[in-house]
């Protein structure tokens, strides 16, 4: 899927440049080795042009062709129009200027999140076999639930979300939902463990019968009834691989979480407000109805 996506960019990119009466040919000596094109003396290297293929798998050599060419083309293009927009000073306009500190900002964060990532150390055989016996729920004994579901906007204040707590019934969720006037969708699902966070599943199989459980859903709820629930093991060799996943996946999220709260915890006596903007001197979380 992935590589389908990156191909797609590169296609939809060349093709919203095929308009375009570009000089792909011009004088001057051919570059040869690591630079695979230059513009008007700027070199463009194998290094940029792989970083513009990110993602894209391709192992048939004249479909990996292909691709490089729009890739080259789609570069070549955009350092021409670059070159351009600086003549025109461009950059030099404040709303410039502010959208290159975001994207520089972004591109730092992002490399720092890869560079964490890549120090992670993958998860191990003997550790994804011990997974699988420590979560029957997902493998041996996998839960699939049928379930009744209601699909809201999350509520904004903590008394709205308190008010759902002692519900029981989806009937009387949606009625404090009409009361609250949030507008909502009712439907019938399937909820796999498989692809669901196992703490969660653990959480769920250890429910009463008939108690409703939310999952947030982006700016979303998701209120839940289970009506009935499904057995379908799920075991061997590709369970396995599931597990490693899961556990690499877990265990970089854990980095990820530890390193940059880290950071942003040395870093919060450096911050200064603006009395219009401080924040609350005290911050009350909301509890939300049921556990997730």
């Amino acid at each position: 899927m992935k590589s389908s996506r990156g191909l797609a960019v590169v296609a939809v990119s060349a093709l919203a440049l095929a308009g375009c009466r570009l000089p792909w040919v011009g004088g001057g000596k051919a570059p040869t080795g690591q630079v695979v094109a230059t513009v008007g003396g700027e070199e463009i290297t194998v290094r940029e042009l792989n970083a513009e293929l990110a993602g894209v798998n391709l192992p048939d050599p004249k479909t990996r062709k292909l691709a490089e060419q729009a890739a080259l083309r789609n570069i070549i293009a955009r350092t021409i129009l670059a070159k351009a927009a600086v003549d025109q000073g461009v950059d030099k306009t404040p709303d410039f200027a502010l959208q290159k500190q975001r994207a520089m900002q972004g591109l730092l964060v992002q490399t720092l999140q890869n560079k964490v990532v890549a120090s992670v150390p993958p998860a191990t055989r003997d550790e994804a076999e011990a997974f699988v016996a420590a979560h029957p729920d997902i493998f041996a004994e996998r839960k699939i639930f049928v379930v009744n579901q209601i699909r809201s906007a999350r509520p904004a204040d903590a008394a709205t979300m308190q008010a759902f707590e002692p519900l029981k019934t989806m009937e009387e969720v949606a009625a404090q939902l009409d009361k609250d006037h949030l507008a909502y969708q009712k439907g019938v699902a399937n909820f796999d463990a498989i692809g669901a966070d196992p703490k969660m599943v653990d959480a769920i199989v250890k429910l009463p019968p008939n108690e409703i459980f939310i999952i947030p859903n982006g700016d979303g709820l998701i209120f839940n009834q289970i009506q009935q629930t499904q057995v379908v093991p799920f075991t061997g060799e590709p369970a396995i691989q599931y597990a490693l996943k899961v556990i690499t996946r877990e265990r970089t999220q854990d980095a990820l979480n530890r390193q940059f709260s880290e950071i942003l915890a040395k870093a919060k006596g450096q911050v200064v407000f603006n009395k219009d903007y401080a924040p609350p001197k005290t911050v009350t979380s909301a509890t939300p109805p049921k556990p997730s």
